[in-house]
Formats: structure tokens, sequence, C-alpha cells
């Protein structure tokens, strides 16, 4: 068991009491155990497989060479959703329909199935209310 000088205890105790209440003191660099030979170390690289508490996913992105690979690598843009005008598509984003195409609930007082129709409906109503015939 070393003795307290051994390890400077007694340096580091008067260091502590005369300290200005920080918490700190200093030690000099030759007493410091478990040190590199160098400092700062040397500059060195890592692979993504070198990081262990990684998950795959998160490897596949550290290596990815491209925002294309990244997103592979998360799944992202690999849906096997097609773009189409059927039940099981999904519409483009410019899509449009026209007032045809569009389906209504039962209105009261008017006929029609789709918004166009709806629409022909009221603009009857309209001109019969303004005096015209229908």
């Amino acid at each position: 068991m070393p003795v307290a000088n051994d390890v400077k205890l007694g340096d580091i105790i008067k260091d502590l009491q005369e300290n200005t209440g920080d918490g700190s003191t200093a030690v000099a660099w030759g007493d410091v155990t478990g040190k590199p030979s160098t400092f700062p170390p040397s500059t060195h690289t890592h692979t993504a497989s070198q990081i262990s508490d990684a998950s795959t996913v998160g490897r596949g992105v550290l290596s990815a060479q491209d925002a294309a690979a990244a997103r592979t690598a998360i799944g992202a843009g690999t849906s096997s959703l097609a773009i189409g005008s059927t039940a099981s598509t999904a519409a483009a984003g410019n899509h449009a329909h026209n007032a045809g195409q569009v389906s209504t609930t039962a209105i009261s007082g008017v006929t029609g199935a789709n918004v166009q129709a709806v629409l022909e409906s009221l603009a009857a109503k309209i001109a019969v209310l303004e005096g015209g015939s229908a």
C-alpha cells in the first residue's frame, strides 16, 4: 500500500484546504497516471463497424455514400405503393378532379350523386327563383 506522500496526498489535501472554493486542485502532469504517451492523442478514425453501441441501421447510415443510400439504410422511399387512379394506388400530388368525379351524400331538396349534378340541380332552382323556367 502506498504511503500518503508517495501519491502526494498531503499536497492535494493542502491545495483543497487553501483553494478558493471551486473544488479544483492543481496536479502535476507527471503525477497523472494512465495518460497517453503524447498529448493530444494522434489523429485517428474509426469505421462504422467499430461503433459497438450503434444499431445495424445506424451503421448503415454512417457508412452511406450518399443521401439515397442513407434513405435505403433507414427504409425510406422503399414503399411499394404505386401512383395511379385505382383503390389500391395513391394519387399524385398534382392530381385534380372535375365536379363530375366528386361524389356527394344526399342533400335535402337537391338531386345528384356528384358535385356536377348537384350544381346543375341548384342552377335550375335558381333559374326558377329568378323567374326563368326550369
